[in-house]
């Protein structure tokens, strides 16, 4: 049956009656591949580059170039509701920036879906002005916050290299008493932060990971 938690599938009733279909084997997923190759044409630039850590790379990862056009972000929205839809959280977010874009995707999916998923934003540090907010995020229909103790989310980012970015996003919502009950990734560039989140207990299952080149394939581990 459905994902939704109890007090979410209360209040969307006609969701409760929808059975979860089974996620697809990623290797037969057509939208997957076709994913891949719109994140190989448009955000992976070969060359030499230095990173947000200083290190030097052969390539570059813009996902922002996939995941701000009509069916990257459709396919991206389609391809994070699918993997997270085990896991029952009724929340997704991650850091500023990337982190907005993807969460934004998952939750218009999730509704087309029929099966909601709401949204929030992790900021860097706190606003300085009005609520002085580091996290905002979507209203919830079981008149809470949506932030708030026991509720199980998932935190996502565009590329994971170090991890640290979406490691401050999951202590910022796991400092509120969120459960992080999922973590994802479009692009882990496998240069540590995938071991680093799970060494640290958390699921991580990325998208995809990218080799020394650039050069895609689709995760099909197990996430720890």
């Amino acid at each position: 049956m459905t994902c939704l938690d109890p007090p979410l599938a209360a209040a969307y009733p006609c969701c409760s009656l929808i059975p979860s279909p089974a996620v697809p084997d990623p290797k037969n997923d057509t939208r997957l591949h076709e994913l891949k190759a719109l994140l190989q044409e448009r955000s992976i630039a070969k060359g030499d580059f230095v990173l947000t850590s200083g290190a030097r790379s052969h390539y570059y990862c813009d996902t922002k170039a996939t995941v701000l056009s009509p069916r990257g972000s459709r396919l991206i929205g389609e391809a994070l509701c699918e993997q997270l839809r085990p896991f029952a959280v009724d929340a997704v977010g991650g850091p500023e920036v990337g982190g907005a874009y993807l969460a934004t995707a998952a939750s218009v999916a999730s509704d087309l879906d029929g099966r909601p998923l709401f949204g929030f934003l992790v900021r860097n540090k706190a606003k300085g002005h009005g609520t002085s907010a580091r996290i905002d995020a979507s209203y919830h229909p079981d008149g809470r916050k949506l932030i708030v103790p026991g509720r199980r989310v998932a935190v996502v980012d565009d590329v994971v290299t170090s991890a640290g970015s979406i490691l401050r996003a999951i202590e910022a919502v796991e400092a509120e008493g969120c459960e992080v009950a999922a973590v994802s990734a479009v692009v882990d560039r496998q240069e540590g932060g995938g071991e680093r989140l799970r060494g640290l207990g958390y699921d991580f299952r990325p998208l995809f990971v990218a080799d020394n080149e650039g050069d895609l394939t689709l995760y099909s581990g197990d996430g720890r």
